[in-house]
């Protein structure tokens, strides 16, 4: 069974017409940002105000500085002293105060800069890396020019503003989509809304997160907020529908302008595009005539109601299905079959069949019964 089921998996059929994304449109009144994008998980942007536009990116640069600090191999558990980091020129500077002389494992202050926007625990951690803030942001800008940001350049590790530190919405949401499916770290504490954090001495210390949307916005994930004269700022990405949308606002005008776009951003992607039941337990996939079953049929249906989240632009959907019959008929609940739905390249969906209730037989006859492969429609 596990030779066969794997090899029938192995050969998915289904009609797949690859499109070319356009970005769909969308009023840019609806948000008072300088620069926005919304991007989905494939990559595609769905809306962009000044996508190429150059901004401060704030805070959102200790995305950045977390990706290089993993990237770096300085195990996580590794005490670091506590050493004094001042910002004359910034006396607004979000700082964790952590006491002066006191050790902290690196993980720990790579999650207060993440959680609570720790300036300080930024610097310390580049010391920690490179020796220097200097030459840690070298690594940074080797970073971004791996991950094709070719309008962003960092000259800190915090986000303070400072000359030639910039970057643009397609930049930062391509970041933050990289970072969230590609470390684990990132993604756990980018969406925590509290962290304690312990000293060698056991002595701890509490932090709240900055992001307001956490456990306001159903399925917020995070990930970075960031505020300076220039403007404010926030990276988010959210997941509804069985679709994750990543989004940047950079250039409010407020810390209460930034959530407000990025909300009417997202309830106008979710809202516009159409919201399909794909499968469900009232959708019979297949039926099985089993002789034994005297003219009833053994139905394949998921065992939950499946959305996905249809692009209007992004042409037809195709769908593959693979099922298997069991040898012998199935009293109910077994996996039999597995599928998933395609627009373009974009998969929208992908759920698992399982035996469902006795159906009356069309024809009630006592046909054998049908084994193998069947694709809606087709039967092989």
């Amino acid at each position: 069974m596990g030779r066969v089921w794997r090899a029938l998996a192995a050969l998915l059929l289904g009609l797949i017409v690859i499109v070319s994304p356009r970005p769909a449109s969308a009023d840019p009144a609806l948000i008072e940002a300088q620069g926005a994008l919304v991007m989905d998980e494939k990559g595609d942007v769905l809306y962009e105000l000044d996508g190429d536009g150059i901004f401060a990116p704030a805070s959102i640069t200790k995305v950045m500085t977390a990706m290089v600090a993993l990237d770096s191999g300085v195990p996580l558990d590794t005490p670091v002293k506590v050493t004094k980091v001042e910002f004359p020129d910034f006396p607004y500077a979000q700082l964790s105060d952590l006491p002066v002389g006191a050790t902290f494992s690196f993980g720990d202050l790579l999650k207060v800069m993440l959680v609570y926007s720790a300036n300080d625990c930024a610097v310390m951690v580049a010391n920690e890396v490179s020796g220097s803030e200097a030459a840690f942001c070298n690594l940074m800008n080797a970073k971004a020019r791996e991950l094709g940001m070719g309008s962003s350049h960092f000259a800190n590790t915090h986000g303070l503003e400072a000359e030639g530190h910039v970057s643009s919405p397609k930049d930062i949401t391509v970041m933050g989509r990289y970072a969230l499916t590609h470390y684990p770290f990132i993604a756990q504490w980018v969406r925590t809304e509290q962290v304690t954090v312990a000293d060698s001495e056991g002595a701890e210390f509490t932090y709240d997160s900055t992001d307001e949307l956490l456990g306001a916005y159903p399925g917020a994930m995070g990930i970075k907020t960031g505020s300076v004269d220039a403007g404010v700022t926030f990276l988010g990405a959210v997941r509804q529908t069985n679709t994750t949308l990543y989004s940047t606002v950079l250039g409010c005008a407020s810390s209460e302008g930034r959530w407000a776009d990025t909300r009417a951003l997202w309830d106008w992607a979710y809202g516009t595009y159409e919201h399909r039941v794909v499968a469900g337990p009232e959708i019979v996939e297949l039926r099985w005539d089993y002789p034994l079953r005297f003219g009833w049929d053994i139905c394949a249906t998921a065992p939950a109601d499946v959305t996905g989240l249809i692009w209007p632009w992004g042409g037809p959907v195709a769908s593959e299905r693979v099922f298997i019959a069991p040898d012998l008929a199935p009293t109910g609940g077994e996996q039999v079959g597995m599928g998933r739905w395609i627009q373009g390249d974009r998969q929208v969906i992908a759920c698992e069949f399982r035996a469902d209730r006795l159906m009356k037989s069309p024809a009630l006859s006592l046909e054998p019964s049908r084994l193998g492969l069947s694709v809606r429609g087709i039967e092989v």
